[in-house]
């Protein structure tokens, strides 16, 4: 068809015809192609992953994306916490997680006027309060699905995203949806509280014989480290059966648990704690009232813990009095030299220096029995569903 044209039109055609099939073949993909590239590239090499199941809903892997599976994340601080603004902001980036702060509140500046009838805490304890309040607000305004929420000295293993997979299958199995059910959580649907840091939780005694149970993990903390937790459930039938070890997690359905360093919360349960711990009369810290939410039938609480702990706290080189700010003396009471992360044995902090290296392993709080490792190993295990006989249910310990 080109046989009509100029010899000097025709080769000036070819030659475009050309230049757009060599620029179709070879051309470098935009940032955003290449960038769905190396995603799918990556979904291709975890489908051999020992971690990945063929009867799990791909969905649950999304909580390995920047939020961790939730619509939102946020970092509750004081605005003047800069040191650790800094510290939660790099392991963030080191964990490829994406989250927006939000500001603590300073207890002296809530007017007494708005507080719930019967309120009498200390200041520390009102500002603590009311920090959460404000991001359950924020999360009712804006019509937030689900959020996972972290104060300012939350730590994790520097596995997380891989613990979150074997967290998510034992949620869904709590809230007796399927692996392999569509839901839109990959945490599955109808809970209120997924409650993976905190320093001591207990199983709910109606649900007190389905668990599930993750063996041989490397990120457990052994039995003598844990005694500073406030309560925790008995571990009997894992650590003292045939197959018996100090290393095994299990998800269940909770009472509720102590501490806030992380927690995820759902739409619904943002709205009920909002109504129960503002709107009417109340006089606890943040944590007890919602424990007694996650008790309490008339609430219709669902509430879902790991234990151990998923999420420890950072405790840095410092005097005492800077790693809290709702406790603890002056600063002239106590020096740490050596920083360390409770409840956690692969601490992302810890390890920052050797992410800043570029290095691919990774150390352990305690050498003497958890030696460096990579990542795909620290998050090597596999949970399974356990239901327990009637005379081996879990109480208190």
């Amino acid at each position: 068809m080109l046989y009509g044209l100029p010899a000097r039109l025709h080769f000036v055609v070819i030659v475009l015809i050309v230049t757009l099939v060599l620029y179709i073949t070879f051309r470098i993909p935009a940032p955003e192609e290449q960038d769905f590239a190396d995603i799918s590239t990556y979904e291709r090499s975890r489908s051999t992953s020992p971690t990945k199941s063929k009867n799990v809903d791909n969905s649950v892997y999304r909580v390995q994306n920047e939020t961790l599976g939730f619509q939102e994340i946020y970092m509750i601080s004081l605005p003047g916490r800069t040191d650790k603004q800094d510290a939660f902001a790099m392991q963030a980036a080191f964990s490829e997680i994406s989250y927006t702060q939000m500001d603590g509140i300073y207890g002296n500046d809530v007017p007494p006027k708005a507080l719930p009838h019967t309120m009498g805490q200390e200041a520390n304890v009102i500002g603590c309060w009311r920090a959460h309040m404000n991001v359950y607000q924020q999360m009712v305004h804006e019509k937030v699905s689900t959020a996972l929420i972290f104060e300012d000295d939350a730590d994790w293993d520097v596995s997380i995203k891989h613990q979150l997979v074997q967290f998510a299958r034992g949620s869904r199995f709590i809230l007796n949806t399927t692996e392999s059910a569509e839901t839109h959580s990959p945490y599955g649907d109808d809970w209120d509280i997924l409650w993976i840091g905190h320093c001591g939780t207990w199983v709910l005694p109606e649900d007190n014989r389905r668990f599930f149970v993750i063996p041989d993990d490397p990120t457990v903390e052994p039995p003598e480290f844990r005694k500073d937790n406030v309560d925790q459930p008995k571990m009997t039938p894992w650590e003292n059966g045939s197959e018996g070890g100090n290393h095994t997690r299990i998800v269940f359905h909770s009472e509720g648990a102590v501490c806030t360093a992380g927690y995820a919360i759902s739409q619904k349960g943002a709205r009920k704690a909002l109504y129960h711990m503002s709107m009417t009369p109340y006089n606890s810290p943040i944590d007890w009232g919602l424990i007694n939410m996650c008790k309490s039938k008339e609430y219709n609480f669902t509430c879902i813990s790991p234990w151990p702990q998923l999420v420890g706290v950072s405790r840095p080189t410092a005097n005492t009095a800077k790693w809290s700010d709702i406790g603890y003396g002056p600063d002239s009471e106590r020096t740490v030299e050596e920083g360390t992360s409770l409840h956690l044995v692969y601490p992302m902090r810890q390890n920052i220096p050797n992410l800043l290296q570029g290095k691919k392993i990774f150390d352990s709080r305690y050498p003497e029995f958890a030696p460096p490792m990579t990542v795909d190993e620290i998050g090597r295990a596999v949970g399974h569903i356990e239901i327990l006989e009637p005379e081996d249910a879990i109480e208190h310990d």
